[in-house]
């Protein structure tokens, strides 16, 4: 049975839990006045893209992706920064630190007395838990004190995903638009400073509408247990992830019965710590812009398990705005898992020219995406002409050689009112929205009832960190460091300096100052 309840849809939470957004491990350092670690020398002459330590100062001193290390030497005493993008066993050379850029390694030599040095002040090796604090622990309390500052506000600074928020739509009747208004009717969201709506479903008596976000449904068989083939899909940009039925953290489970396999199938998608899903990336590879992470399925697609749906029935919503959504593409290989509320195309495959596949025509197909044959082969393509797919890539299966064979694919759609053409969240069309204040006007698409018609997903969040908000969470952290630490002294006293215990006030008292300007109230008239 189930270890863990889920009603379909995810709680609301971070759009990424593990993030570290308000401040850093090496901010709070320089305010307790922790240094750098010490410098060590190199293991092995330098090369053009990386640097050498021994195993011993690699586990002692303690590197990681991301950290900025200070490279110096005899010959080039000014030496540089440099941030490791990679760390590798360098064999007799002994750890390789690895990073990108312009780099002179003939002046950085053993010869030369070349040293590195991480200039993170809380590291994870061994100096770190001598200390009695490492990097872990800190960014640990970072994390805490995100959810402590958001708790006491009302409010974020970080992006937070809404996945299910059930409300009334307040009407003016008649159904009209009334002279110095442009709207039916409107409905006020439960927070405010949305960044993004991802859905936005209207309760038609029967099932839900959706107007905002580009959705396509997965229907699971009863028999689950014959289920053998794969779920694919393309954000829109010719890269393809493939879902594939197993026992895997990055697979779904098509055990019991079709809801709960409906369930483990929106978990994965949605890339879920509760039941310890893994990320399912697309190939080929493409970061996150202003990250050094690759993009992943959760980050494309919102999925919901939820009975409203139907039984064992997933909605699968792109997180791209609206019609931005129709230019993703899903296919699957096992015929006994459909698909629904979707765009149908097909085509008859013709040629195999390398990297070319030749069709009758690829009118309505995306321009980039994935496509599956009869047989089950799925290959995916960056590019369309008149009459074939270009660069292609078989993603599931053997080469096509079915000649004269079908090849389809499904594109999620919006159900505007007049169909994509014509409507939009446009001011004089479907919907529009007041991102500040978090209320959406519903002007040609609403519902017909008023009490819990609307079902909206979306994404909220101030979309600046103010300092004094950085400043908040940093000095709340060294609090909570201080107030746990009782091995080793961070902040040195003596005779002319403030005791611990009344530090700890005083920050408090100016954590206290700072968020009670941020804290948001709600008014009942």
């Amino acid at each position: 049975m189930p270890v863990v309840f889920s009603p379909g849809e995810p709680e609301t939470r971070p759009l990424d839990p593990d993030a570290i957004v308000y401040t850093t491990a090496q901010k709070v350092a320089d305010f307790l006045a922790i240094g750098p670690q010490d410098a060590v020398l190199v293991a092995a002459d330098s090369v053009s893209d990386g640097v050498y330590v021994t195993g011993a100062d690699y586990r002692t001193i303690g590197f990681e992706v991301g950290d900025t290390i200070f490279i110096y030497s005899d010959a080039e005493p000014l030496g540089l920064e440099k941030t490791i993008t990679a760390i590798s066993n360098g064999g007799a050379s002994g750890v390789k630190l690895a990073f990108t850029g312009g780099f002179t390694h003939a002046v950085y030599q053993a010869a030369d007395n070349a040293y590195v040095q991480n200039t993170s002040s809380f590291s994870n090796g061994a100096v770190g838990r001598q200390r009695g604090m490492t990097k872990a622990i800190v960014e640990a309390r970072i994390k805490e004190t995100q959810d402590k500052i958001d708790n006491i506000t009302h409010n974020a600074w970080r992006p937070y995903l809404v996945s299910a928020e059930y409300i009334n739509f307040d009407t003016y009747k008649p159904y009209r638009r009334r002279y110095y208004t442009d709207y039916v009717g409107t409905t006020p969201l439960l927070f405010r400073n949305v960044q993004q709506m991802l859905r936005i479903e209207l309760w038609q008596g029967d099932d839900y509408r959706e107007i905002c976000g580009a959705e396509a449904r997965i229907k699971i068989p009863e028999d689950v247990r014959a289920i053998s083939g794969s779920i694919v899909m393309s954000p829109g940009n010719g890269t393809a992830a493939v879902l594939t039925a197993g026992t895997g953290t990055g697979q779904w489970r098509a055990d019991f019965d079709a809801t709960t396999t409906a369930q483990n199938l929106a978990d994965l998608i949605n890339k879920e710590d509760r039941v310890s899903k893994a990320a399912v990336e697309f190939a080929s590879a493409f970061t996150l812009e202003g990250s050094t992470s690759n993009v992943a399925v959760h980050n494309e697609f919102l999925a919901s398990a939820n009975a409203d749906y139907g039984t064992g029935v997933v909605k699968l919503t792109s997180m791209r705005a609206v019609k931005g959504g129709e230019s993703c593409s899903i296919v699957v290989t096992d015929s006994s898992v459909t698909l629904s509320q979707t765009q149908v195309n097909t085509a008859t495959f013709s040629s195999l020219d390398s990297t070319t596949i030749n069709v009758d025509s690829t009118s309505g197909f995306a321009k980039a995406g994935v496509c599956v044959d009869a047989s089950g082969d799925v290959f995916r393509y960056t590019g369309t002409t008149a009459t074939s797919f270009t660069g292609c890539v078989i993603v599931v299966g053997s080469a096509l050689s079915d000649i004269g064979g079908q090849i389809t694919q499904h594109l999620p759609q919006v159900d505007l009112q007049g169909g994509s053409a014509s409507g939009d969240n446009a001011r004089l069309k479907d919907w529009w929205m007041d991102y500040e204040q978090g209320i959406i006007y519903f002007n040609n698409s609403y519902p017909f009832f008023e009490w819990n018609a609307v079902k909206v997903a979306y994404i909220y969040g101030e979309r600046y960190l103010e300092k004094a908000i950085e400043e908040a969470a940093t000095k709340m952290t060294v609090i909570d460091l201080l107030m746990s630490d009782d091995r080793t002294v961070l902040l040195p006293e003596g005779t002319s300096n403030i005791d611990m215990s009344s530090k700890v006030q005083l920050l408090q008292a100016e954590v206290n100052a700072i968020l009670a300007r941020y804290t948001e109230i709600v008014l009942f008239e």
